[in-house]
């Protein structure tokens, strides 16, 4: 399996083989990726929390099963 990460600022792709910083923390809920892109040192977060919250406000449709 290969992992691949995009910088939401500059849109670097790193891989598996890049050097990058992923930082899973269950106790806070959220996901952070520090991109090593040249000059760029974004930190992409993913906030389940946030994600929760807003997901309440437009949940997706319901799916039929045939």
């Amino acid at each position: 399996m290969n992992i691949a990460l995009i910088c939401a600022k500059c849109g670097k792709v790193h891989t598996d083989n890049d050097e990058g910083t992923l930082i899973v923390d269950f106790k806070q809920k959220y996901l952070s990726f520090i991109c090593q892109g040249k000059g760029c040192r974004h930190d992409n977060i993913f906030n389940f929390n946030t994600w929760k919250e807003t997901s309440k406000n437009s949940p997706l449709p319901r799916i039929g099963i045939m």
